[in-house]
């Protein structure tokens, strides 16, 4: 999720990166890999965000008010401040694991994994969501996923058979893995994966104003709500001066489904 400030820390601290992944023997492979992100690649997260927001707040928030991957960038939220407070809010509930899986993400992950594919699940929740979130992915995506692999971390941990916490980021965990793809609704992400060396190739998942532009600050105590710096701003549609054009060449592939990622790997990877 978009306002995440929880550091987490433990006894491998001092563990180099990508120790756990070292230790699970995930860094050799007999199957091409494909690692995908979870929130609104595989779960409707933000769907389900905005539905509280406006169960709980009385607003009118749809997908097309997430402009930025940070939640103060968009209407409806407030301030850094509000949105942390309101983020907080949103873990005390269930409501995380009420979302329903994307359409199509299921019979799509399934039919490549079929083909020959392996799939590990990577993604940058909170450490404290990760026994839940488990249980949601093994409810909706049963036996799809080798591993779940939480990125970023500042600790590195082998939580169980299945369960790793790394302080690698995702394209350092597709690096490290030998991944064929990476398949992520994150613009910040994706370029993150592009600019490594050797580039890593991704699919940019999801027809979402978020992904469009890109979302950096230097400070965040320079930061104001979306209807402040619109008022700064004259009223005018500020956020498209963020937009981000790909860069021609790079190994970055737009896709607004399922259906098109699936096509895509049809045609550009082998198994």
């Amino acid at each position: 999720m978009s306002a995440n400030k929880e550091v987490t820390s433990g006894p491998s601290d001092d563990a180099p990166s990508g120790a756990a992944l070292q230790e699970a023997g995930l860094t050799s492979t007999d199957k091409p890999l494909i690692c995908v992100d979870l929130d609104d690649v595989l779960s409707q997260t933000n769907r389900v965000v905005a539905e509280w927001h406006n169960d709980t707040y009385g607003t009118h928030m749809t997908l097309q008010d997430f402009h930025y991957y940070y939640y103060w960038r968009n209407p409806y939220w407030g301030t850094p401040d509000d949105t942390f407070r309101k983020v907080d809010e949103f873990y005390a509930t269930p409501r995380l694991y009420e979302a329903l899986p994307i359409e199509g993400a299921l019979a799509a992950v399934k039919a490549l994994k079929e083909s020959g594919y392996r799939f590990v699940l990577v993604t940058a929740r909170q450490v404290r969501e990760l026994p839940r979130t488990k249980e949601w992915v093994d409810k909706y995506y049963t036996g799809v996923f080798d591993d779940i692999i939480c990125t970023g971390m500042s600790q590195e941990t082998l939580a169980d058979e299945s369960l790793l916490i790394t302080k690698l980021s995702k394209a350092d965990v597709c690096k490290k893995l030998g991944a064929k793809l990476m398949i992520d609704d994150s613009l910040e992400n994706a370029l993150k994966c592009i600019e490594a060396d050797p580039p890593v190739p991704i699919l940019l998942f999801g027809d979402y104003e978020w992904n469009k532009r890109s979302c950096t600050y230097k400070h965040i105590d320079d930061e104001v709500s979306f209807e402040e710096r619109t008022k700064q701003e004259g009223g005018r549609e500020w956020w498209h001066d963020d937009d981000v054009t790909i860069p021609e060449g790079a190994p970055l592939t737009r896709v607004n489904n399922w259906a098109e990622a699936v096509e895509w790997v049809q045609k550009n990877l082998t198994s």
